[in-house]
């Protein structure tokens, strides 16, 4: 295996405290990806709940979204919108080593939470912020989320259909991406903080992460502007074989005529047109249409069999679950069955490169405000009194884990 197991103790970012107000995937991805590399990350919600435990069905507020996004989490209930709320929230926060959020521009700051305040208590912090468009400009107010990035940013029409229509990547990819860009550039805050000993804030936006992530594509866009993109390669595509199908790439010349000749074409080493890539190029319509006709003759584990032993890239095309049974899947142990309440056992991808050998379940709404509260000091009975005023929620008949 690749991965390297670490104990708890030994995780990079053990003794680093998180405090993650935010909400939705892009904020709680990041605070995730920490918490699972050994951060102390308490999450604060209100009482309606991070609004992802609203999307995509599931019960009692665990859906795909909130818990793959919340992973290794506490989970703390508060209402901001009372002092009393905020100022728990600041207290709270004098002990982070980070604080995350993730609201449109103005809102930290009507709550009192923002970065100059939290600041003056504590130095050191690191905020990070995440918005859609930015702190400023023209569409600073606007709401932000993947489908409207997705829509604006060209990604939309780079992943265009046969017929020219744009579509929609089918995945939250805007903001799973922008909370591994968040992460890495927390670390690199982290990092400079361990050696200047200064805090700071860091502002992500959903916008500045889709023309990041495109960067090949928006490179290669503007140096064919007012000519046709011709294909890198060919063939580079996906094709039906008799029972499904399959990607497949020819890199090098090489590659090509080998393909060739598993295809049951050799003869296409003596076309002078097929030579080079350069040629082939201009003649790729063709191409594919003779390889796509070849390749209907016979099933997937065959062609894939055939091509691999000739080292030609392809790979079929699979759904979920063949995915995590792929042999090489299984034998990396890429995905472990995390026991999530409410859920029964779902199915984690290890975070790549780094195998702790097991992660704590996504949090309920609450589930851990007692438990917090009392490491704030507070008592049973100002806990009570929090909860009766609605200041706090607590999930019930919760016992605080003390082990």
């Amino acid at each position: 295996m690749n991965h390297t197991e670490l104990n708890a103790a030994d995780l990079p970012y053990a003794g680093i405290r998180i405090l993650d107000l935010s909400q939705g995937v892009a904020g709680p991805s990041c605070a995730s990806i920490f918490a699972r590399q050994g951060a102390d990350v308490t999450k604060v919600e209100p009482r309606s709940g991070d609004w992802s435990r609203l999307m995509g069905g599931g019960r009692d507020g665990m859906t795909a979204m909130s818990v793959s996004a919340n992973i290794g989490k506490k989970a703390v209930c508060i209402d901001a919108g009372k002092p009393e709320g905020r100022d728990l929230i600041l207290r709270m926060a004098e002990r982070a080593d980070v604080v995350i959020e993730s609201f449109r521009p103005g809102v930290m700051e009507r709550l009192g939470l923002q970065y100059e305040r939290i600041a003056e208590r504590n130095p050191g912090v690191i905020y990070v912020s995440v918005t859609g468009f930015g702190q400023d400009g023209p569409a600073r107010d606007l709401p932000g989320a993947d489908s409207a990035l997705q829509a604006i940013s060209g990604m939309m029409v780079m992943n265009k259909d046969a017929e020219g229509t744009p579509r929609r990547v089918g995945m939250l990819l805007v903001d799973a991406s922008c909370g591994v860009y968040a992460a890495q550039r927390l670390g690199a805050a982290l990092f400079a903080r361990q050696r200047t000993g200064k805090g700071g804030r860091i502002d992500i936006s959903l916008l500045g992460v889709t023309a990041a992530l495109q960067s090949l594509s928006i490179i290669d866009d503007h140096l064919h502007t007012g000519v046709e993109k011709p294909p890198v390669t060919v063939p580079s595509g996906t094709f039906r074989t008799r029972d499904g199908m399959i990607n497949l790439t020819a890199l090098r010349d090489k590659m090509f005529f080998a393909m060739a000749r598993v295809l049951g074409h050799p003869e296409w080493a003596d076309e002078p047109n097929y030579a080079t890539n350069q040629l082939r190029l201009e003649r790729s319509h063709e191409i594919n249409q003779k390889i796509q006709e070849a390749l209907l003759k016979n099933d997937t584990d065959y062609w894939v069999t055939r091509f691999q032993e000739e080292d030609v890239l392809c790979a079929p095309v699979l759904d979920y679950p063949a995915f995590r049974n792929h042999p090489q899947v299984v034998h990396q142990n890429v995905f472990r069955n995390l026991q999530q309440p409410g859920m029964g056992d779902v199915p984690l991808a290890s975070l790549p490169g780094l195998d702790t050998g097991a992660d704590s379940p996504a949090p309920f709404l609450g589930e851990h405000t007692v438990e917090v509260l009392q490491e704030l000091g507070l008592t049973q009975a100002e806990i009570d009194t929090l909860q009766e005023s609605g200041v706090v929620y607590a999930r019930p008949n919760h016992q605080p884990d003390n082990s």
